[in-house]
């Protein structure tokens, strides 16, 4: 595609301002159910920590079940009408919350089911979703639209969890759950509004099964230069901080006697570090290249993980916590966005949902395991100890990025690669 001049500024595309902001209501609502099963769970049900472990472990799974089935699903149908479906369903599976707790009573089974489900549809929509960007926008407005979606995600989430402490607060947690299910309606209606026709999927080619096309997606993946220490090292990163995220909460709320309302804040703190990283990838990335940015990121992590080990209760580690929040969703957020740009502009436009769930299946599929190693080592040896292994752990995606072509990558043009002939066999 050639340009004939600079891009239009995004926010004069009608069609884009739909689609982010049904992104940005969704995140926003997602937080305040995280809140809202984590107090379920932990403060009226009184779970154990195996059982905190077993719902991360329910809404980590799909992603391991059903990734490279959603890309197959993206590739042969259009997207659009994937993801409304999507969102309408989420919708109705998390009003079964509050009507639950209506009509009886909410049980530890529904909380699986529903993080179960939520997610298994969450995964089928988001990967529709996140491929259809390309479709939407030209290519030389696509770092752009990334940018602007990480920047109103992280506001969102920065929303969501803060409201999410304060809602359920006043309203209970079942109630606070409602409006995510609302805010799923009021993304499929804003993706539904959007009007630029969406152009039909390439033909598949002739006794082309499934299996064909998901090794199609992980031939590609695993065969592109760039593509492929990227998509280790985010499976990797993910890994470790699934495990972090199935037992911090617990660690925050049990251990040190946080309040709903400062887990909420403390949470909500990582989406001021998100707006950031969002705003200063694209400016770094032109000044120091696509590598060093993404590697400074990873290097972050384990930095910013530190104060989680070491405070005590009070309002010092609320503080020192939720610095290191900032500091590693900003870090999350800057190299989130690049690494999807750099995939997005590489990958052919047959390939984009097989690619983007070849991905996520390898960053998200091992996520249900980390939970339950999570539950394990904190019953075993303690949750500070657990997470001082798991602060320990971020080192290793910072390694695999290093030693790899990625260290030295500046330009997209150089990523990539001779990936043209696993293209045109898929």
């Amino acid at each position: 595609m050639t340009s004939t001049g600079p891009a239009p500024s995004l926010w004069r595309h009608a069609d884009f301002r739909k689609y982010w902001g049904g992104q940005a209501v969704t995140v926003t609502g997602v937080g305040i159910t995280t809140i809202g099963t984590s107090v379920i769970a932990v403060v009226d049900l009184h779970a154990s920590t195996m059982h905190v472990a077993l719902i991360a472990f329910a809404g980590k799974l799909p992603p391991l079940l059903l990734s490279l089935h959603a890309g197959v699903l993206a590739d042969r149908y259009r997207k659009r009408p994937i993801v409304i479906g999507c969102d309408v369903l989420c919708a109705a599976t998390l009003a079964s919350v509050p009507l639950a707790q209506w009509l009886a009573e909410i049980t530890l089974v529904q909380l699986y089911a529903v993080a179960f489900l939520v997610s298994a549809l969450r995964v089928i929509g988001s990967n529709a979703s996140i491929s259809y960007l390309p479709t939407l926008l030209g290519e030389e407005q696509l770092k752009e639209g990334n940018s602007k979606l990480g920047a109103a995600n992280s506001l969102a989430d920065l929303a969501g969890n803060n409201l999410g402490g304060l809602l359920v607060t006043a309203l209970g947690a079942a109630r606070a759950i409602a409006l995510d299910a609302a805010s799923y309606l009021i993304s499929a209606w804003c993706v539904l509004r959007i009007r630029r026709p969406e152009p039909a999927p390439a033909p598949r080619p002739a006794g082309s099964s499934q299996w064909a096309e998901i090794r199609a997606g992980l031939e590609y993946t695993f065969k592109a230069p760039v593509v492929r220490p990227i998509v280790l090292s985010n499976a990797t990163t993910s890994f470790v901080l699934a495990a972090s995220s199935a037992i911090w909460s617990l660690y925050l709320l049990r251990e040190l006697a946080w309040s709903p309302t400062a887990l909420g804040m403390v949470m909500g703190a990582g989406g001021i570090g998100g707006f950031l990283g969002a705003l200063a990838w694209r400016p770094l990335e032109r000044r120091w290249g696509a590598g060093p940015v993404m590697l400074t990121a990873l290097a972050l992590n384990p930095l910013a993980q530190i104060p989680l080990v070491f405070v005590g209760p009070g309002l010092g580690g609320q503080l020192a916590v939720g610095a290191g929040m900032v500091i590693q969703t900003c870090a999350a957020v800057a190299h989130g966005g690049l690494q999807r740009s750099v995939r997005q502009e590489v990958c052919p436009d047959h390939l984009q949902g097989r690619a983007q769930s070849t991905g996520a299946w390898l960053a998200f599929g091992l996520r249900p395991f980390a939970a339950l190693l999570a539950g394990g080592l904190g019953s075993m040896i303690g949750l500070r100890s657990t997470l001082a292994v798991i602060t320990f752990a971020l080192v290793a995606p910072f390694l695999l990025l290093w030693f790899s072509p990625v260290r030295v990558l500046r330009a997209v043009s150089t990523a990539a690669g001779p990936t043209a002939a696993v293209a045109s066999r898929s």
